[in-house]
């Protein structure tokens, strides 16, 4: 971005009079970006969304009626694929959206019941902006991860409550091939590691970990299932669960390319993963180096 407004934002400005849309220069981390727009803001509420997602037609108002029913300061909601997408973003929101793909997280993909979460993306995220001013904003030390490290604030520093709802809709593109998908949660295990090394709370769940204990386990397969047939068992139960993924994303999504896809590139996901996030714990247990890449 420049220091004054594209062709692009003069055009976006001629469409939508009451828009503002406020030039960064030379700052790249989205943190600081919105960091910017959150200083600049005038209402009570400040709602985030990244910028390969776009909204549904309701979000502002849902986001409003769920913050003012619940007497909440922070509401979030999905991001879920949108309508048109391309082949590799079907095989990425196959995983996601499922338990293998993402455990106990694929609430952030696609829409599941109503609940609390101490951790939240902030491609779909809302807060009232004297939380976040209390906060002190994103940390622009880390990214990706300010926004685990704001919702580890809110929730165990400030013991505030962040309300996922399934009617709070924005649609996100996923990564369209497999090496930027693969780089992506490359960074988010390094940081997940870093964060649960030095202890923050929301990244110290056993969810985050089993890649990492699936990574060690695939290692030392050849040689204990020499010793020990048992040591085979998990191995052939991820291979079920794989298949089943298979089954099912072919029916989901009629395509057999993306269903043969899923369990290659879920396998590739699990260990990717789990080796960057004992990096991460590596570097934030010594502290050499810096956590930010």
């Amino acid at each position: 971005m420049v220091n004054e407004h594209s062709q692009y934002d003069l055009t976006l400005l001629k469409q939508y009079p009451w828009l503002r849309i406020i030039p960064t220069g030379k700052i790249t981390r989205p943190a600081q970006k919105r960091d910017i727009g959150a200083q600049k803001a005038k209402g009570d509420y400040l709602a985030f969304i990244d910028d390969d997602a776009y909204p549904q037609n309701d979000w502002l108002t849902q986001a409003a009626a769920i913050a003012k029913q619940h007497k909440l300061a922070c509401v979030c909601g999905p991001g879920i694929l949108p309508p048109k997408s391309s082949f590799w973003e079907k095989v990425f929101d196959s995983l996601l959206v499922s338990t293998i793909g993402s455990g106990t997280y694929a609430y952030r993909f696609t829409q599941k019941k109503e609940r609390t979460v101490d951790d939240y993306p902030s491609m779909n995220f809302f807060i009232t902006k004297k939380l976040f001013n209390t906060i002190g904003g994103f940390n622009n030390d880390y990214w990706p991860g300010e926004d685990s490290k704001l919702c580890n604030d809110i929730v165990y520093t400030l013991k505030q409550h962040i309300y996922y709802s399934p009617r709070i809709v924005v649609y996100h593109h996923r990564r369209d091939d497999l090496l930027r998908y693969l780089r992506q949660h490359g960074n988010y295990g390094y940081h997940r590691g870093a964060f649960a090394a030095v202890g923050d709370k929301n990244s110290l769940k056993l969810g985050y970990m089993i890649p990492s204990l699936f990574l060690i386990y695939c290692v030392t397969l050849p040689v204990m299932s020499a010793i020990t047939a048992l040591w085979s068992i998990p191995a052939l139960l991820y291979s079920a669960i794989a298949v089943t993924l298979t089954l099912q994303t072919l029916i989901a999504k009629k395509n057999v390319g993306v269903a043969l896809s899923v369990p290659i590139v879920l396998f590739l996901t699990h260990i990717t993963y789990g080796a960057a996030f004992i990096k991460g714990v590596v570097v934030g247990l010594t502290k050499k180096g810096t956590i930010y890449r």
